[in-house]
């Protein structure tokens, strides 16, 4: 960890764009701005574990609902689509090594 000594009005500077101002000191407080891009976010730890927390239990929540038995409809091949055994042999393979021909019915 890096410890920077900085008084009222005094910043630092994190990488290329983001900027810590002291903008005030009072006793055990200090206040502090902080101008960064609107893609960096920016949370006080308590909100940030907070939010961590929250995110676990809805994860492990999700993991451990199942649907009910028949929830979700079989898919089968889409509309239009050729028979897989139509295909000729896989690309790649030993026996074609190239695109997959198709036969004439």
């Amino acid at each position: 960890m890096l410890n920077i000594t900085r008084r009222r009005g005094e910043r630092i500077i994190v990488g290329d764009d983001i900027y810590v101002s002291v903008l005030e000191v009072s006793g055990q407080s200090v206040r502090l701005g902080i101008e960064a891009p609107r893609s960096v976010r920016v949370y006080r730890e308590e909100l940030w574990l907070e939010i961590k927390a929250q995110n676990e239990a809805a994860v492990k929540a999700a993991a451990g609902a199942s649907l009910p038995e028949g929830a979700l409809p079989e898919l089968g091949p889409a509309p239009g689509s050729a028979d897989p055994g139509d295909a000729g042999p896989p690309r790649g393979s030993a026996e074609g090594g190239g695109p997959p021909v198709r036969r004439r019915s």
